[in-house]
């Protein structure tokens, strides 16, 4: 049985990082007892703390499929909640929100201060009080701050959007008062993220926030071409890592500075980026939601219920409560309430419920049960490689995968598997038929067979080897059979008590390729709320063509039909999206439509 815990994937981080002491690792959040807890899986950690742990030594949360108790997922809730109320201008909601938020250590104290001066920013416009509180977040995680020592500090993405957070009230407070604003700071901000932000999707995020405040700044003390560098960093940033989220009022910004250049706004690809974006954005966004809300970032996460997954597997293997908790629980209703979400379980007994299933799978892993970050990495360059359609690239990634990972779980040699298919079908090492057989086989792994349905609500693994089946289906003819497939998976995801929003990658990923299959208006505009929702945009294009050919089929204005080819070939470009951009400039141009380059 092999459990892969929060705990030992930051030991392992933290030892291969000899220059990072445990002393600074957990300044200002927690206690050394307190980090042998976790590390040794002895201690029921909020996941809040174990982001910041995780960004504090250059790692991505988001790269981590998480199984949360009831109890902890409900935490990520009560945080949205308060969020959402925030946005929606609801202050009495917000405020006892607030007041109920369980701030029993610093971070959450932490937590709990920065949202309340989000609050007195955003909705009583007390700027005063926004940075008194603000200062205040700042101090509990980073005791002593000051600027002259930040390289004597670990700096998590959340400190560091409080940081700036407090900049941009700052700045905003000095053009109230009719002063230039102090760029030094920012400056600072900037080089910080630069040389301690090595991961890439973690520094795309805090880049662009910092770039934005730090390019504005820049502009009102007139050096708008300093401005533009800057603001064209940002961009491209996010642009490399096809994040929407603060794409928005960089663009905007971006414009602005051009005006200010004297650039011809016919000549301005900016322009073009802005006017696309927004008319995606304003058809299908929420109207409440942030473009530029420093304190917001993109939902990447993946999680799973304990009881979710455990009651689940349990039925599928027909054992009832009595059988699957002898030995384990004192008592069968014990276990019942476990089930319904009424208690959480220690973690010794999940690992126990899990081995008595044969579930090998960590309680926090990367998609590859390992515990080392360098082997997620690999598997994730190797799924850029795939979704690029880079098979010799991803042949190479692969068998460096292969030789880095533990072949005797289970869960590793699926995901080798599935990706040794799609590789060698796409160079042509092996027949199509060969193809389907070898995926049928290992998609039929994660069924209950005698019922023909998934065993449980799939990981994030097992969505692509769903997906990867259904695209061999469809070329080999079979539609309506892999349309059937995706209309399971995705039932189950919906059915499940987590918000799909917190299953970004496998939720876009299915309901997307499922809109191909069946091209449905209502179906392309779910897909556009969630890309938008969760600040992403790797479906973006795709999402709007499809919308193009239903438009099409609905007789649609040529006219709207036009706005929307203009859109999907600027955000094409914007995100270099090359085979979509060359298709769209080539089908403009024969309509007479002159596009900047």
């Amino acid at each position: 049985m092999h459990v892969i815990t929060v705990g030992s994937i930051i030991e392992r981080a933290r030892k291969e990082q000899k220059a990072i002491s445990q002393k600074t690792l957990i300044q200002g959040i927690c206690s050394i007892q307190t980090l042998y807890a976790i590390e040794t899986n002895q201690y029921k950690t909020d996941i809040l703390l174990v982001d910041i742990l995780l960004q504090r030594l250059g790692k991505s949360p988001d790269k981590l499929e998480i199984i949360l108790s009831q109890e902890a997922y409900q935490l990520v809730r009560q945080r949205d909640l308060i969020e959402e109320a925030i946005l929606r201008g609801r202050k009495a909601l917000a405020a006892a929100a607030l007041e109920a938020y369980p701030a029993q250590n610093n971070v959450n104290q932490m937590y709990q201060k920065r949202m309340q001066a989000c609050l007195s920013y955003r909705i009583d416009n007390d700027h005063g009080h926004a940075a008194e509180l603000m200062r205040h977040a700042i101090e509990l995680t980073l005791p002593d701050f000051s600027y002259e020592k930040i390289e004597d500090y670990l700096i998590s993405t959340v400190e560091m959007e409080n940081l700036l957070a407090l900049e941009h009230v700052q700045c905003t407070r000095a053009a109230q008062s009719n002063l230039q604003p102090d760029t030094r700071h920012l400056e600072l901000c900037m080089q910080y993220i630069d040389d301690h932000f090595t991961d890439s999707e973690e520094h795309a995020k805090i880049c662009a926030k910092c770039a934005w405040l730090l390019a504005k700044a820049y502009l009102d003390q007139g050096q708008a071409a300093h401005a533009m560098v800057i603001c064209e960093k940002g961009i491209n940033e996010l642009r490399s890592h096809t994040m929407i989220y603060f794409m928005l009022p960089l663009l905007e910004l971006m414009v602005q500075i051009g005006t200010r250049l004297g650039m011809a706004p016919e000549q301005n690809r900016y322009v073009k980026y802005l006017e696309s974006l927004r008319f995606v954005w304003d058809s299908y966004a929420q109207p409440w939601y942030p473009t530029d809300m420093l304190l917001h970032n993109c939902y990447q996460k993946e999680y799973h219920l304990d009881h979710e997954l455990i009651k689940s597997e349990r039925t599928a293997r027909k054992l009832s409560q009595q059988e699957l908790s002898a030995g384990i629980y004192k008592n069968v209703s014990s276990f019942s309430n476990f089930e319904k979400a009424k208690v959480a379980p220690n973690r010794k007994t999940i690992e126990k419920l899990m081995e008595k299933l044969n579930i090998e799978r960590g309680l926090y892993n990367g998609f590859v049960t390992t515990d080392s970050f360098e082997v997620m990495e690999l598997r994730h360059q190797l799924n850029i490689a795939l979704a690029h359609d880079e098979y010799r690239k991803a042949k190479d990634l692969l068998d460096q995968l292969r030789s880095q990972l533990d072949t005797a779980i289970a869960g590793n040699r699926y995901v080798l598997e599935d990706a040794e298919i799609l590789i060698d079908r796409k160079l042509q090492k092996i027949t199509a038929e060969a193809a389907i057989e070898r995926q049928r086989k290992l998609f039929e792994s994660l069924l209950d067979t005698k019922k023909e349905k998934l065993r449980h609500i799939p990981m994030r693994n097992e969505v692509l080897i769903i997906n990867h089946y259904c695209g061999i289906l469809i070329g080999s003819g079979q539609k309506n059979k892999a349309a059937d497939l995706y209309t399971q998976t995705i039932g189950q995801l919906r059915r499940s008590h987590i918000d799909v929003r917190y299953r970004y990658r496998s939720f876009s990923l299915l309901l997307c390729n499922y809109v191909y299959c069946r091209r449905d208006h209502s179906t392309v505009c779910e897909v556009l709320r969630n890309e938008l929702f969760c600040g992403k945009s790797s479906v973006l294009s795709f999402c709007l063509i499809d919308l193009l050919h239903i438009w099409g089929k609905e007789e649609k204005s040529d006219q709207k039909c036009m706005k929307l080819s203009e859109s999907i070939y600027y955000i094409s470009d914007l995100y270099n999206f090359i085979n979509e951009k060359k298709k769209f400039d080539d089908f403009l141009l024969k309509k007479g439509v002159k596009t900047i380059r």
